[in-house]
C-alpha cells in the first residue's frame, strides 16, 4: 500500500515535476501534488489544503527558492522544506539551509529524495508531539500552586535556570525572565539564618543525585516572610551538567499547604515520568529502572534481566491514512496489549513515536524472554478496528540479555536498539537478539588502531607501484601508446601475522585517528626516495612521474607544504617529478583554503591530480578556479561502462569537460580491450589498470624499468 504524501512543488520545469513524482512514486508514496510557479501561486496553495513537505528548485523565472522559503516560514506552518536543484553550488546550499531549509537534494541524484522527504515527514512528527507536550507542561503549569522550574549546575560549577513557570510572579515577585537572566535574585531572598542548610542540601543533592527536598524562609523584595519548600529530581546528562527538575511551593499556611503540596508533587512526578498519551512511564522513569537492573545484576550473581526494544511497522502509513486520531489510539492499544503480557515485577515504557521498551526482571535466562517476545508477537496478528477500518499491526523487537557487563542504560537501549533495526530488516513482525559478538568488532577494531601505531613504529607499511601508461596515441597510430610515463605509489601493510593488509581494512581508522598524517609523510618520502633511485639507475627511461595521495587530513596540516619541501630536498627531487592526487571530496571542505593551498604546490611544479572524479560532492563550480592538471575517472565508472550506457556518458562527459579545461584525463581501473578502446575513442589519454599491469613491489617495478620496451598494451591496443 503506497503512501499517501501531499505535495507541494515549486517548479517551472513540467519534465522535472514528473521526474520528481516518479522518483516518490518508485519509493512508495502515492504523491497528491501540486506545481506552482510564482509567490501569488505559492501563497494561494499553502492556504488551499495541508501540505506535507515543499519540494523547490533554486531558480525559476522571477522567482527562486530563497523567496519560497521565506513566504513558507512567513505562513507559520511547520512545513518541510527540501531544496532540489541541479545548479545551485554548495555555497549556496548552505546558505538555504541556515535560513531554515530543512534539506537539499541535487537533480542528479534524485535516489537521495525519498528517504529525505521521509526523514523530514518524522522529524516534522516528533516536533508537532514536542509542541503538544509543551503545551500540556504550560497548562500543567498554571494549574498548580508554586514554581516549577529548572535547574542547571554546568560543569565549571556555575547555575542557571533553564526554565520556571510564571507561579514565580506570585511565590517570589520576580518574573520568569528576570529569574533566567539573574538567577542570584532568588538566592538573595533566602533567609540569612537558613543558607548554610539550604546550600548543603543542594550540594548533597548534586554529588550523590538523590532528589532534593528542602524547606526554607525567604524575605521577598516586598518585605513578606514565606515558608518555602522544594521538591527536585536531579539527572547527570553526560556532559557531566546536572539539571534539576522541581516544584517551589508556598509552605506558609502549613495545613493547607501540606496538602497542595502532596498534590502537586505526585502530579510533578507522575507528569515527569509518565508519557501522557499512554500513561506507561516514559525514558526517565525506565532508565531509573534501567540502573536498579544494572547494579542489582552486579551485586547478585544469579540475577537476569532483560530489555526488549520494540517498534510498530509502517507507523506513519497509519498515521497518514486513517489520521493522527487513529495513530493515538493505535499507541493507546499497544500499551494495554503489551501491560498484559507482563508481570507486575516487569516495566514497560513509551520512549518516543511508536517505540516501546519492555523491562523484563529477574527471568532465568534468554528462553524466557524470547517466550515473551513470541507471545507479543502472536497477539498483534489479530486484527485491531481503528476508525471502522480492519487492521493488522506488525512489529519489530530486538532483545538484549542483561547482564553484569553492562554497566550504563544507554549501551542496554542502543544494543537492543541495533538488534531492533536488524530486525526490521529481516523482515516483518519479527524479532532478533543483539549478538554480543558486536562488541568484540569494537574490541577488534580498537586492536587494529593499536597495530597501526606499532606498524609506524616498526615501519610494517610498503609501497606497491601500479604503472599509468599513455593510451591514447595509439588511436592516431603512433607508436607510443602504451608508454609508460609514471606510477601510482599504492600502500600496503605487511601484517606480522595477518600478512598483506589492503588500505581498505584500515586507512579509514587511521584517517579517524589522525595517524593517516604520519603514514602519508612516511609514504611521500619513501615513493621520493624510490624515485630518485630509480633515477639514478635507469637514467634513459626518465622522465618518468610518481602519483602519491593525499588525505583530507594531509590538507589540514599547516605544515604541509614545509614536509614537502623538506622531502624533496632530502631526496634531491624536482617538484616536476611528482603529482599529488586530492579526492573530489576533499575539494569542498574549505574552497578558498584548498585553492590557495594547491596554488602554493603548482608554483613549485608538483602537479595536482583530482582522484575519484565524480564520485563526490560536485565541485564543478569550483573546477575552473582550481589549480589542477588531471582529472581521474574512478573506476566504479570504467568497469561499468557499456555503449551509451550512463556510466559511459558520465565518463565521456568527465573528458570533454577536462578538454574544456585544458587537464589531462586518467582512467583509472582498465581491466578489458574493450574499456581501453571506449576510452580511446573518447579521447582519454592516460590509464592505469589490470589490463596494463597490477600494482607492483619495487623489485618488480624494477624488473620492469630495466626491460627493453616500456610500452605496456602491445598485446591489447590492435
Amino acid at each position: 500500500m503506497n503512501e499517501p504524501l501531499n505535495v507541494l512543488i515549486i517548479e517551472d520545469s513540467e519534465e522535472d515535476t514528473m521526474l520528481l513524482l516518479h522518483e516518490l512514486r518508485c519509493s512508495g508514496f502515492n504523491p497528491i501534488w501540486e506545481r506552482v510557479q510564482t509567490d501569488k501561486e505559492l501563497r494561494i496553495a499553502l492556504n488551499s489544503r495541508t501540505w506535507d513537505v515543499i519540494i523547490s528548485d533554486y531558480r525559476l523565472p522571477g522567482f527562486n527558492a530563497s523567496a519560497a522559503l521565506e513566504i513558507a516560514k512567513q505562513s507559520q506552518k511547520d512545513i518541510p522544506f527540501i531544496l532540489v536543484s541541479g545548479t545551485i553550488g554548495e555555497v549556496l546550499a548552505v546558505e538555504m539551509m541556515k535560513a531554515g531549509a530543512n534539506d537539499y537534494v541535487m537533480k542528479d541524484n534524485l535516489n537521495r529524495l525519498p528517504e529525505a522527504v521521509r526523514r523530514e515527514l518524522r522529524d516534522a512528527q516528533v516536533r508537532a508531539e514536542r509542541k503538544q507536550a509543551q503545551k500540556l507542561l504550560r497548562t500543567l503549569a498554571s494549574n498548580i500552586p508554586g514554581m516549577i522550574y529548572t535547574f542547571v549546575q554546568y560543569s565549571d560549577g556555575s547555575t542557571a535556570f533553564d526554565y520556571v513557570s510564571f507561579g514565580c510572579l506570585d511565590l517570589l515577585e520576580l518574573t520568569p525572565d528576570q529569574i533566567l537572566e539573574n538567577a542570584s535574585l532568588c538566592f538573595e531572598q533566602i533567609h540569612l539564618d537558613d543558607r548554610p542548610g539550604y546550600y548543603a542540601a543542594g550540594k548533597e543533592s548534586a554529588q550523590t543525585l538523590k532528589p532534593f527536598s528542602h524547606e526554607w524562609r525567604l524575605v521577598t523584595p516586598s518585605g513578606k516572610l514565606k515558608w518555602v519548600q522544594a521538591s527536585a529530581r536531579p539527572e547527570c546528562r553526560e556532559n557531566e551538567e546536572i539539571v534539576w527538575y522541581g516544584v517551589l511551593l508556598d509552605v506558609s499556611e502549613r495545613q493547607a499547604a501540606l496538602r497542595d503540596r502532596k498534590q502537586a508533587q505526585e502530579l510533578i512526578i507522575h507528569n515527569a515520568l509518565h508519557d501522557p498519551l499512554t500513561d506507561l512511564p516514559n525514558r526517565t522513569l525506565l532508565v531509573e529502572r534501567l540502573e536498579l537492573s544494572i547494579n542489582r545484576a552486579k551485586r547478585l550473581e544469579t540475577y537476569r534481566y532483560a530489555v526488549l526494544f520494540l517498534d510498530l511497522d509502517r507507523f506513519k502509513l497509519i498515521n497518514d491514512s486513517l489520521g493522527h486520531l487513529a495513530g493515538d489510539e493505535l499507541l493507546r492499544n499497544t500499551a494495554h496489549k503489551l501491560k498484559t503480557h507482563l508481570r507486575d515485577v516487569d516495566l514497560v515504557a513509551r520512549i518516543g513515536g511508536d517505540e516501546f521498551v519492555i523491562l523484563l526482571e529477574d527471568i532465568p535466562d534468554i528462553k524466557k524472554a524470547i517466550q515473551v517476545t513470541e507471545r507479543i508477537l502472536a497477539d498483534f496478528q489479530t486484527p485491531l478496528i481503528l476508525n471502522d477500518a480492519e487492521i493488522v499491526i506488525s512489529i519489530s523487537i530486538g532483545i538484549v540479555l542483561g547482564t553484569n557487563s553492562y554497566s550504563q542504560a544507554s549501551d542496554l537501549l542502543r544494543d537492543a536498539d541495533i538488534a531492533m533495526y536488524r530486525a526490521k530488516a529481516q523482515k516483518a513482525n519479527s524479532y532478533k537478539i543483539f549478538d554480543v559478538r558486536m562488541h568484540t568488532q569494537a574490541v577488534n577494531r580498537l586492536t587494529l588502531e593499536t597495530d597501526i601505531r606499532k606498524a609506524i613504529e616498526r615501519e610494517e607499511f610498503i609501497i606497491y607501484y601500479q604503472p599509468i601508461v599513455d593510451i591514447l596515441d595509439y588511436a592516431y597510430g603512433k607508436q607510443s601508446a602504451g608508454r609508460l610515463i609514471g606510477f601510482e605509489a599504492l600502500l600496503r601493510w605487511q601484517h606480522p601475522t595477518r600478512g598483506l593488509v589492503l588500505p581498505d581494512e584500515f586507512v579509514s581508522i587511521a584517517e579517524e585517528t589522525g595517524l593517516i598524517v604520519q603514514i602519508d609523510r612516511w609514504m611521500l618520502y619513501k615513493a621520493c626516495q624510490q624515485l630518485a633511485n630509480w633515477k639514478t639507475k635507469f637514467a634513459t627511461r626518465f622522465p618518468i612521474k610518481i602519483s602519491i595521495n593525499l588525505s583530507a587530513q594531509d590538507i589540514r596540516q599547516g605544515s604541509l607544504i614545509e614536509d614537502i619541501d623538506q622531502i624533496l630536498a632530502q631526496t634531491n627531487l624536482e617538484g616536476d617529478c611528482i603529482t599529488l592526487e586530492i579526492t573530489e571530496s576533499m575539494l569542498i571542505e574549505n574552497i578558498s583554503n584548498t585553492i590557495d593551498l594547491l596554488s602554493q604546490l603548482k608554483s613549485k611544479k608538483i602537479q595536482i591530480s583530482i582522484d575519484d572524479f565524480g564520485t563526490g560532492y560536485s565541485s564543478l563550480n569550483y573546477l575552473h578556479l582550481l589549480p589542477a592538471d588531471n582529472l581521474k575517472i574512478d573506476r566504479s565508472f570504467v568497469s561499468q561502462m557499456q555503449q551509451g550506457n550512463r556510466n559511459y556518458q558520465v565518463v565521456n562527459t568527465i573528458i570533454a569537460l577536462s578538454n574544456q579545461l585544458g587537464l589531462a584525463v586518467v582512467a583509472e581501473g582498465i581491466e578489458t580491450p574493450q574499456q581501453l578502446q571506449w576510452l580511446q575513442q573518447l579521447g582519454c589519454e592516460l590509464g592505469q589498470g589490470y589490463l596494463f599491469s597490477k600494482p607492483l613491489s619495487h623489485q618488480a617495478a624494477e624488473a620492469l624499468l630495466t626491460s627493453k620496451t616500456l610500452y605496456l598494451c602491445s598485446d591489447y591496443c590492435s
